[in-house]
């Protein structure tokens, strides 16, 4: 197949901009200054056995209070290196879960999924849109976040298994966020922190090994070029095959180098290359079987869990590049400047097998013993070949002044990103499709697979924003927080099926506005009120949807005004610190209210939201949660939810259970030094950890019927660890009661089942 002819992309103007933009960024190197060197007189590795604090680039540096916090486990004490956001998760009036690099590694957490299942309120989903794109795509609080995913505050492009070797941390701001970070974000943010160059040298290794087969290896070396330059590397190979899933394999390849420049001056800039590659099965799970009127996974009938339709031609194929700059300048001693750019390139090779639901005479001939005939689902699997780009670059300024006894702390900037996609969808020959609910057929010779130029479809979208913040500290105990942001967003679309239409296009421009009051009576506790407003128009998710039909995804469409949907946050919480900032609580109380919402169903279809005028949700909860250290020895990582859901605005389904909304999560995970107990001091670090995750059961959406049930999610988990001066030694036992738990699920169509008790073993040296 060739991928000439295609239509010209629009955005001249806007190339033009984005390279006024990044060059007036990286003009802003003059003014450079000795900064006060860290404790001890470099950044610790993140190799080292505790926690460490990321250095503080902008804004002054963090207090050894804070530093001690985050080193005992308290992620209040977090700094977020975005920069037009708060400094840290403790200054920031919003839900903000972090997932700490020590319990990564106290875990092994290999990919983000596997991170987020700390993070209470979090479900997935499975291949939403024509059997959809596999890969990371979650909801926070029951709501969409398929496009919000990011790395160091810019967006990562593209639907895929992020793997986490070179994630330092993951922060998950939960509720509306456009006033930070654009169109979109109507349920939340969840951002991953990279690893980046620091002085000192130093050089880790970690092979593991475990259960499925699975074969991993790790590498992360770090070089200080002289006394104010430094270049890390990192490197990961995973091969795997799932536990109690037949024929579905995860393997990943990556690579990631970061250049840092400034490291003791005030005038800083790391470039940062990382590539992601994998070569896997996908799995889109089993059928849900419905019985009385309800349906449920079908390996709660008797169906084993290991049962997968994988068959021989589908496959995962990706290649995903990213290249990000972040520049940051102390001009004096209350402006401070910042241009952080990523470039992405994108690229897909995928098809997979998509079961349906099982009812009527299915169900019937199952539940007797029969083996009937599969259901397929979106012509029986999706198969695409896609391609993309995106870019984006934020340019800030932030001033500290007084006015009078008023303090402020003011951010203003401009945050301009585009994305291009393109699509080529497979046509099959030779593709049967009569496997059977028992023991399917893996193999499939004979078939072939293409992707013809006529199905050539390209979807792109363009948010220019501006925006500004400020804190204003009216008093010791008193602060206020306004943001606003405008966006002026723009997406089209073209078919070659329907080239003679023209492109497709549709604009929105919308005000994202927040407001906060913080009251601080005691200083190791807040207490504060916010509302915030976020809007998420058609087409900022073209790089993670199918975008087949040019009438029924989240794309532009001809002569139709498509509004876009709305999500309100109200939340009134608290943070507070205890054991000199040890040990960090968060408590909210939170309702987000989201209108014109959107889904689709398992024909890729729009069914509601922008295709009938827009159902609504509405959200609301409680959280709560704990972490740090509550002794020297005894450390922990406790989180709890309940949430309440709600479907409004529907002419069908007003006052129903919100779909993906399950009432309880929790996530326990504590750990205990037993060295001085139970070794001699010259004997090294010999831990022992485990805890407990649970989700309750909940209706399988996207769709709003309440037909679909899912059963409750339970992993019992431990681990073992003993570190040696330059060595060590770790063993995780993961679903130690072996429960069956799905990974996620798609309305009444089907739900993809977790992985069985597993275990890994892990050896690891650092010098």
């Amino acid at each position: 197949m060739g991928y000439s002819q295609r239509p010209p992309a629009q955005g001249k103007t806007l190339r033009t901009a984005m390279a006024i933009g990044v060059s007036v960024g990286f003009g802003f190197a003059a003014g450079e200054a000795e900064a006060q060197d860290l404790p001890g007189g470099a950044e610790p590795s993140s190799s080292d056995h505790a926690i460490k604090l990321p250095a503080v680039r902008v804004g002054g540096h963090a207090t050894q209070d804070d530093q001690n916090g985050y080193q005992s486990g308290n992620t209040n004490s977090q700094i977020l290196n975005i920069s037009r956001m708060p400094d840290s998760v403790r200054d920031t009036p919003q839900t903000i879960s972090v997932v700490p690099q020590e319990l990564i590694k106290q875990q092994r957490a290999f990919t983000l999924d596997q991170a987020l299942s700390n993070v209470p309120g979090i479900t997935m989903s499975t291949g939403e849109g024509a059997g959809g794109l596999n890969g990371d795509q979650f909801r926070i609080r029951g709501l969409q976040a398929r496009g919000d995913m990011y790395t160091d505050g810019l967006r990562d492009f593209g639907t895929y298994t992020r793997d986490m070797f070179n994630t330092e941390s993951v922060e998950v701001i939960k509720g509306p966020s456009g006033e930070y970070f654009g169109a979109g974000n109507v349920g939340g943010v969840i951002n991953q922190t990279q690893k980046h160059a620091h002085l000192g040298k130093s050089f880790s290794y970690d092979q593991s090994f475990g259960s499925g087969p699975l074969f991993r290896g790790e590498g992360d070396i770090n070089y200080q070029i002289n006394n104010d330059m430094a270049i890390r590397v990192n490197g990961m190979f995973n091969r795997q095959d799932i536990v109690d899933r037949n024929n579905v394999s995860a393997n990943r390849y990556g690579a990631a180098v970061d250049f840092g420049v400034g490291l003791r001056s005030k005038t800083s800039w790391h470039l940062t290359w990382q590539w992601l590659g994998s070569d896997s099965n996908p799995d889109y799970g089993v059928s849900m079987l419905q019985v009385n009127g309800i349906y449920r996974p079908i390996t709660q009938y008797g169906l084993p869990r290991n049962t997968s339709y994988t068959r021989s031609f589908d496959r995962d194929q990706s290649n995903i590049h990213t290249i990000t700059s972040v520049l940051k300048s102390e001009v004096n001693s209350w402006l401070t400047i910042s241009n952080d750019t990523r470039l992405s390139l994108y690229e897909r090779d995928y098809a997979a097998t998509t079961p349906a639901a099982c009812s009527g005479a299915c169900a019937t001939a199952f539940l007797n013993g029969g083996n009937p005939t599969l259901p397929y689902g979106a012509g029986g699997g999706a198969a695409y070949r896609q391609q993309g780009w995106g870019v984006q670059n934020v340019f800030m300024g932030r001033a500290r002044f007084n006015t009078g006894f008023v303090k402020h702390d003011l951010k203003a900037g401009v945050d301009i990103n585009y994305t291009s996609d393109s699509r080529w969808p497979g046509s099959y020959a030779n593709r049967s499709n009569d496997q059977s609910i028992r023991n399917p057929q893996y193999q499939a010779s004979g078939t072939t697979l293409r992707f013809p130029d006529a199905g050539y479809g390209n979807a792109n979208a363009r948010d220019l924003g501006l925006f500004i913040a400020d804190k204003i500290q009216l008093t010791k105990q008193l602060a206020l927080f306004g943001t606003g942001r405008w966006d002026s967003f723009a997406s089209t679309y073209y078919s070659r099926a329907t080239q003679a239409n023209g492109r497709a296009e549709q604009k929105s421009d919308r005000w994202s506005p927040s407001g906060s009051i913080v009251y601080s009576p005691f200083k190791i506790a807040s207490f504060y009120f916010t509302f915030a407003r976020s809007y998420k128009p058609v087409g900022t998710d073209v790089s993670s949807q199918v975008t087949l039909r040019a009438t029924t995804h989240d794309v532009a469409q001809k002569g139709v005004d498509l509004s876009p949907q709305r999500s309100d946050l109200f939340e009134f919480g608290s943070k507070a610190d205890f054991l000199n900032k040890k040990l960090g609580t968060t408590l909210a109380f939170f309702q987000i209210s989201e209108n014109n919402s959107q889904y689709t169903d398992v024909n890729g279809d729009l069914t509601t939201g922008f295709g009938d005028a827009g159902s609504g949700r509405r959200i609301r909860g409680v959280e709560l949660s704990a972490t740090g250290k509550i002794t020297d020895e005894w450390q922990v990582f406790a989180s709890y939810s309940y949430m309440d859901g709600k479907v409004t605005h529907s002419a069908t389904s007003n006052g129903k259970t919100a779909p993906q909304v399950p009432h309880n999560t929790m996530s326990v995970w504590s750990s205990y030094d037993l060295s001085r107990a139970l070794l001699n001091p010259n004997w090294g670090d010999l831990k022992v950890g485990g805890g407990v995750q649970y989700a309750s059961g909940y209706w399988a959406g996207p769709d709003t019927t309440n037909t679909a049930r899912m059963p409750n999610n339970f992993n019992f988990n431990g681990m073992l660890s003993w570190e040696y001066r330059h060595y060590r030694v770790s063993f995780n036992a993961n679903n130690i009661t072996n429960h069956l738990n799905y990974a996620s699920s798609f309305s009444g169509s089907r739900a993809v089942p977790a992985a069985g008790r597993t275990f890994i073993g892990n050896v690891g040296v650092t010098f």
